[in-house]
């Protein structure tokens, strides 16, 4: 064996047999490089444009950018989780074209139309889509039909959107960056929510959550030339695509509600992206706030607005609709943090209490015994310091769930949630006795 080894080493560096070069999972390998000196001349384009690159274009009067790609040949049926990449990225096989030039080159392109950056989706800070201003996908295959511009829908199936959402139909928010170009999967457009990735989705979609859910519909041929056109959708007399709003939801609203639903409602019938950032009065009970949250949540889920991560660290709705199967801590997927509230007498404060569940994995069978060691008595101004001192996960449990009477004010609720913000950004309100029974009771150690 040892001689049959050296012998197949020298014969290789005698070059006896020739040496195969193994490509990447996603390495791409450009084809039509004559392409970039003709297309100019065979595809319909505007008299207008103007060159960023030989290969990337832009036009004001049709507020298009216009660029040369190669179709990657992806199967008809296939996941598309990548509408369009930049040149460097390693992903070409689940994308559905590849573009001459870096994601950082379409940037500027598309702020030479006068559009400005957007914000990129970052779901760990609670922004859950891209803010931006919109852009739609038409393709030209320069080969077959070079004056015929198809809509992107003719190329991709959408299952992931819904009808109000209609992502092909309203376009892509357009967020921007110069430092995606060689940091993969270096996306132009991606077909998942991708922090890094120059166009954005009008809502939230994990990677894994939206797979498969947009496919190729036809069967293209790798390498083809094509024309991707990105237009700008402009709204009426100029206005910018993204609007902020804020509402505060008082014991009025909700006694006479006929006002701040009318204002919903023009919210849903507004054309521009909306972020709404609502939060409730403090002397509202959270009984009173829990069917207004999942209302205005209703609402933002048929696609009328899309709710903002609340400003100064302020308890978002979503936390008023946790998942009411966690109250069993037997059957999580993991322990959070756990504040127990106790109502005070008639003026007097709720009192809180700080609850470490520890799983102990030594014990026999697939599951973990639990522990609960209590710490009563805690406050907005030492919770933090209390989780420090007793934490055995060098902060990894970043959730914390709290149970509340439902006689507890927002008021009293909130210095905890903000207190909490930074080290546990995920939070969930669960309410006793009405919505469930109570959270089940470990005997607690003592501190």
């Amino acid at each position: 064996m040892i001689k049959r080894f050296a012998l197949l080493v020298a014969l290789l560096c005698a070059g006896a047999f020739p040496l195969l070069a193994v490509e990447g999972p996603g390495e791409y390998t450009f084809t039509g490089a004559s392409w970039k000196t003709t297309w100019r001349e065979k595809a319909t384009l505007p008299a207008d444009v103007v060159a960023v690159t030989p290969t990337c274009l832009y036009s004001k009067a049709e507020k298009t950018v216009y660029l040369l790609t190669e179709l990657t040949g992806v199967g008809q049926g296939y996941e598309t989780e990548f509408i369009l990449l930049g040149p460097l990225s390693d992903r070409a096989y689940e994308g559905l074209a590849m573009a001459w030039d870096p994601p950082s080159v379409v940037s500027r392109a598309v702020e030479a139309l006068g559009v400005k950056p957007g914000v990129a989706a970052d779901p760990l800070r609670g922004l859950a889509m891209a803010q931006g201003e919109r852009f739609t996908i038409s393709v030209c295959r320069l080969a077959d039909d070079p004056k015929k511009y198809l809509p992107l829908s003719d190329l991709i199936t959408d299952e992931c959107s819904t009808s109000a959402q209609n992502l092909l139909g309203r376009g892509f928010p357009f967020v921007g960056g110069t430092d995606y170009d060689d940091l993969m999967p270096a996306s132009i457009i991606a077909a998942y929510t991708e922090k890094a990735s120059t166009f954005g989705l009008p809502y939230h979609a994990e990677k894994g959550a939206a797979y498969g859910l947009f496919r190729a519909k036809t069967a293209e041929k790798e390498g083809a030339p094509a024309v991707f056109a990105l237009k700008w959708q402009t709204l009426p007399d100029g206005r910018p695509r993204v609007h902020h709003d804020e509402i505060c939801v008082t014991a009025q609203d909700l006694v006479a509600p006929d006002a701040l639903l009318e204002r919903l409602k023009q919210h849903c019938d507004d054309p521009r992206d909306i972020f709404l950032n609502v939060r409730f009065d403090d002397s509202l009970t959270l009984k009173a706030a829990k069917p207004m949250a999942k209302l205005i949540m209703t609402l933002e889920a048929s696609g009328g607005f899309t709710l903002a991560p609340p400003k100064g660290d302020y308890l978002p709705l979503r936390a008023f609709s946790p998942n009411e199967a966690w109250r069993d801590r037997s059957s999580r997927p993991f322990q959070p943090w756990e504040v127990e509230f106790e109502k005070g007498e008639k003026d007097a404060p709720a009192k809180a209490t700080l609850c470490q569940i520890l799983e102990d994995w030594t014990v026999e069978g697939n599951d973990p015994a639990l522990t609960r060691k209590c710490y009563p008595g805690v406050t907005p101004e030492t919770i933090v310091n209390v989780m420090n001192q007793v934490d055995v996960n060098n902060g990894k449990i970043y959730v914390a769930f709290f149970y509340c009477p439902e006689t507890v004010t927002i008021g009293e609720l909130i210095p905890y949630a903000r207190a909490l913000a930074k080290v546990c950004p995920t939070q969930w309100v669960f309410l006793n006795p009405s919505d469930a029974a109570e959270a089940p009771t470990l005997a607690p150690a003592q501190p």
